[in-house]
């Protein structure tokens, strides 16, 4: 089953494409699959043009196929073994396995699109596990650019950013929120990693994987840093 929703910029239309797939093992669904992910369209025309369009939804393209292909091969076959161990137990319930990616847009302006994926897998066990990758694309030439085209990074560079990441912790958890109280804020420097990166409306945003600065119920979590407070 195919959906859409449609993001309209002045520069690149992005349609958000769905995908949703459950597995059956003998007649029993064991796996679901969600997926979301970024049709490009860029509305200036020429050839160049075509080319970074192409080139763009090549790179997701390929993204889906690795993705599904890991689902209905590896985690499709764990899944049908974990039912079958289940059903051959009789005291244990089996919970069918999901796999779940999603893209956001966070940047639509002036020839750059950023936009990042979570794969998050659930294997009938605890909490799901996720992931998470970001790509700035620039795209009136279909380019890929790291995060050092926006930001030099350096040692005090890094520390501003990690300072500024410990001050919002701390202003959440004298807040009483339950993940920050739960944090490491020595962590933030260990785990920091500048390709955790996107572009977003107010400024830049670092993200930390899940169960690094805090407890795995907290997932993966993200910090808007202003502009200002980097080149200052």
């Amino acid at each position: 089953m195919k959906n859409t929703e449609n993001i309209h910029t002045k520069t690149v239309e992005v349609t958000l494409e769905y995908i949703k797939k459950p597995l059956k093992f003998n007649e029993s669904n064991v796996l679901q699959i969600n997926i979301k992910y970024p049709d490009v369209k860029i509305l200036s025309s020429g050839g160049d043009f075509v080319k970074a369009e192409k080139k763009i939804n090549i790179f997701y393209d390929a993204i889906i196929k690795s993705f599904t292909e890991y689902c209905e091969k590896r985690l499709y076959k764990n899944a049908a073994a974990e039912f079958m161990a289940k059903k051959a137990d009789e005291t244990e319930v089996f919970k069918p396995f999901g796999a779940v990616m999603t893209f956001d847009v966070t940047y639509n302006k002036q020839d750059l699109l950023c936009v990042y994926l979570d794969i998050n897998i659930y294997s009938g066990k605890g909490r799901g596990n996720i992931a998470r990758k970001s790509q700035i694309w620039k795209t009136d030439k279909g380019e890929l650019l790291s995060p050092e085209h926006f930001i030099k990074f350096n040692y005090h560079v890094k520390q501003k950013i990690c300072g500024y990441i410990c001050e919002i912790m701390e202003k959440k958890a004298r807040n009483g929120e339950e993940y920050y109280i739960k944090s490491d804020m020595q962590s933030v420097y260990r785990y920091f990693n500048m390709n955790n990166f996107y572009m977003s409306e107010n400024g830049y945003s670092f993200f930390f994987p899940q169960n690094t600065i805090a407890s795995p119920e907290s997932g993966i979590l993200s910090f808007e840093i202003p502009e200002k407070v980097i080149k200052e």
